[in-house]
C-alpha cells in the first residue's frame, strides 16, 4: 500500500488527466447498461460507478462488474461530502485509500455531468497503475508473496499443534506407564508446551502482518512490530525455560546453577536490547 500510493502521489497529475480524458471520449449522459457496459470494458481497473446529486445523496445503483448494488440509493455520501472538491473543469480525484467493500487499494474520480449530477468512479488503485505500466506484475508478486507467507505461517502453526499434543500425549502416556519420573516428565512437557507456544506465535504474526492484515500495516510498522513480537515470544519462552532450569538444578546439583544464571542474563539483554529497540524507533518517527 506505501509503494502504491508514493508512485500514484508522483503521478498523480498524468493519472487524472488520462482518467477524465478518456472519460470525455465517452457520451455520458445517465447511468444505463449500455454506458456501464462501455466503461467497464474502457478501464479494466474500474471497480464501480453510480451518480450522486449536488447534495452527495446517491440517485442510482452501484453498478459493478458483477452486480448492481441498490442498497445505497437515496442515502447520502458522507465520505464525498467531506473531501469532494471540484476544480474549474468539475472534476476530481481522491487520494489513495482503502475500500471498505473489497479491503483493496482504492481511488475515487468524480465529474459533474449536468447541472444536478454527479457521477462517481473507484478504481482499484494497483490494476490501474499497472494498466498505465507504472508497476508490472505487482497482483502477481502480492499473490505470490501472501501464498509463500501463507504456507510458511499455517505450516508454523500445524507444527506447533503438533508440539502441543505431543507434550500432553507425552505426560499422559508416561504418567501412566511410571517409567519417568513426575518432575523430570514434567519438565520436558513444559519444553515441547513453550517451544510450541513461541512457534505458535510466530506463525500468528507472521500471518497476522504478511497475509490476513497486510495491506493495514506499512511496510515499516509491520515489520517492527512482527519483530518486536517475536523478540517478545522469544524472551517469554526463554524465561519460562530458565526458571524451570533453575528448579531442575535445585533439586539435583547446585554446582550446574551456573548455566541458568548464564540463561537468565542472556534473556535479560534480549529485554534491555528490545527497550532500546522500541526507544529508537519512537525517537525515529
Amino acid at each position: 500500500m506505501k509503494e502504491l500510493t508514493k508512485i500514484f502521489k508522483e503521478n498523480k497529475h498524468d493519472i487524472k488527466r488520462y482518467i477524465f480524458t478518456v472519460i470525455k471520449q465517452i457520451k455520458i449522459k445517465d447511468l444505463n447498461n449500455d454506458l456501464t457496459n462501455e466503461l467497464f470494458k474502457t478501464f479494466s481497473s474500474l471497480k464501480g460507478v453510480y451518480i450522486v446529486d449536488n447534495n452527495f445523496n446517491q440517485i442510482t445503483p452501484l453498478c459493478t462488474r458483477t452486480k448492481i448494488d441498490k442498497t445505497r440509493i437515496n442515502t447520502v455520501r458522507k465520505t464525498l461530502s467531506e473531501n469532494i472538491k471540484l476544480d474549474n473543469d468539475d472534476e476530481y480525484i481522491s487520494s489513495a485509500y482503502i475500500s471498505s467493500l473489497d479491503g483493496n487499494p482504492t481511488i475515487t474520480a468524480t465529474k459533474r455531468i449536468s447541472d444536478d449530477k454527479i457521477m462517481t468512479f473507484d478504481f482499484n488503485l494497483s490494476k490501474l497503475l499497472s494498466d498505465l505500466k507504472y508497476i508490472n506484475n505487482e497482483n502477481f508478486f502480492n499473490f505470490m508473496s501472501k501464498f509463500i507467507y501463507g504456507s510458511i505461517g499455517y505450516s508454523l502453526s500445524l507444527f506447533s499443534l503438533v508440539l502441543i499434543l505431543y507434550a500432553i500425549y507425552n505426560f499422559i502416556y508416561h504418567s501412566y506407564v511410571g517409567d519417568i519420573a513426575i518432575f523430570e516428565l514434567i519438565f520436558k512437557s513444559i519444553i515441547a508446551l513453550t517451544l510450541g507456544l513461541a512457534v505458535f506465535d510466530l506463525a500468528k504474526n507472521l500471518l497476522e502482518h504478511e497475509v490476513v492484515y497486510k495491506e493495514r500495516f506499512s511496510e515499516s510498522h509491520g515489520s517492527t512490530k512482527l519483530l518486536e513480537k517475536f523478540l517478545i515470544s522469544i524472551i517469554i519462552a526463554l524465561s519460562i525455560e530458565a526458571l524451570m532450569t533453575v528448579f531442575k538444578i535445585a533439586l539435583t546439583d547446585y554446582k550446574d546453577i551456573l548455566y541458568a544464571v548464564y540463561l537468565i542474563v542472556a534473556v535479560s539483554i534480549m529485554i534491555i536490547s528490545l527497550s532500546l529497540f522500541n526507544k529508537n524507533n519512537k525517537n525515529a518517527t
